[in-house]
C-alpha cells in the first residue's frame, strides 16, 4: 500500500511538474532570445491560456478564443478584482509595441500598461493608454490617485511594491478631453513608440502627438500589460496582433521567476524529504 501510495505522489508530481516547466520555459524564453516578439495566437489552443504570457491576477479570466475565424486573446473583468496579463521581454530604454485591441461594449473600461522596470508598479513613470466609456486617455500624473494604505503582502509578494497603492482616477479622465473616441466591435490597431525622455502615440494609422511620462523618465521598460478593470464579469475585449520590436535590449531576468524557482526547489526538496522518511 505505502508503494502503491509513494508511486501515486511521484507521478502526480512529474505530472504537476511538466505543465509548470513548460510554461516557466515559454514565458521566459522572450526575455533571453530575442530583440522582436509577434504573436498573433494562430499557433495557441482555443478555450487555454496563452502559452508565452503570465498572469498573476485572474489568469482564469484570460483564454484564447475564436473572432471571425481569427485566434485572438479574450481578456474578462471581474465585479471586485482586475484581470491582469503580461508579455515580457528584454529590458531597453527604446522601442515599439503595436497591437490590436478590440472592446466589446464601451460602458467599461481597460488598460494598455507598459511600466518602468525599476519602479514596477509605481505608476510615475510609465505609459498608461486606457479605453474608458468610448474615449482613449492617456494618463497623466493627475490622473493617478494614491492611497493612504499600504500595498498588501500580496502586493508586496506578487508585484514587487514595497512602497505604494495607487489607481487611475477614472472620473478626471472623463472630465478631460480623450486624444480620440472609440466604438464597441471595433479593432484598433495601437503603435507607441517610445524613449526614455517621450513617447509617440498612433491609433489606427493615425498621429495622435508626443506624449511624456507622468513625472520622470524611466530608465528602461521591460513587461506589456493588458488591464480589465473592476468591471461586471461579462465585460470582455480581445487583443491580437503583438509586436515589439526592441533597440539595443538587454537580457533580464523578473525577479517574480526567481521567487517561482525558489519555491518550486522548496517543494522539491520538502517533497524528497516527505518520501525518505516514508520510505523509513
Amino acid at each position: 500500500m505505502k508503494n502503491k501510495r509513494n508511486l501515486l505522489l511521484i507521478a502526480g508530481f512529474i505530472l504537476i511538474s511538466i505543465p509548470v516547466g513548460a510554461f516557466l520555459y515559454h514565458a521566459n524564453k522572450p526575455i533571453l532570445s530575442y530583440n522582436y516578439l509577434e504573436d498573433n495566437f494562430e499557433d495557441q489552443i482555443p478555450g487555454l491560456f496563452p502559452i508565452g504570457w503570465i498572469s498573476a491576477v485572474n489568469p482564469f479570466n484570460i483564454r484564447v478564443v475564436s473572432d471571425s475565424g481569427n485566434k485572438v486573446m479574450e481578456v474578462r473583468g471581474t465585479t471586485s478584482q482586475i484581470t491582469e496579463i503580461v508579455k515580457r521581454f528584454k529590458r531597453t530604454s527604446e522601442g515599439i509595441i503595436e497591437c490590436k485591441v478590440k472592446p466589446l461594449d464601451i460602458q467599461n473600461g481597460f488598460a494598455i500598461h507598459i511600466p518602468q522596470l525599476d519602479r514596477e508598479y509605481n505608476p510615475y513613470d510609465d505609459i498608461m493608454i486606457m479605453f474608458l466609456k468610448g474615449g482613449i486617455y492617456v494618463v497623466g500624473e493627475d490622473d493617478i490617485i494614491e492611497s493612504e494604505n499600504p500595498p498588501s503582502f500580496g502586493e508586496r509578494l506578487i508585484l514587487l511594491n514595497d512602497e505604494l497603492s495607487w489607481a487611475i482616477d477614472e472620473q478626471n479622465l472623463l472630465n478631460s478631453v480623450p486624444v480620440m473616441n472609440y466604438d464597441a466591435n471595433s479593432w484598433y490597431l495601437i503603435r507607441i513608440d517610445f524613449t526614455r525622455e517621450r513617447f509617440l502615440l498612433t491609433i489606427n494609422g493615425d498621429f495622435l502627438g508626443v506624449f511624456y511620462y507622468p513625472k520622470y523618465n524611466p530608465p528602461y521598460f521591460a513587461s506589456l500589460y493588458f488591464i480589465a478593470i473592476a468591471t461586471p464579469r461579462n465585460f470582455r475585449f480581445y487583443v491580437d496582433n503583438i509586436k515589439i520590436t526592441l533597440s539595443q535590449p538587454v537580457d533580464y531576468i523578473h525577479p517574480g521567476n526567481v521567487i517561482i524557482l525558489v519555491i518550486i526547489s522548496i517543494v522539491v526538496i520538502g517533497f524528497c524529504f516527505l518520501y525518505k522518511r516514508k520510505k523509513r
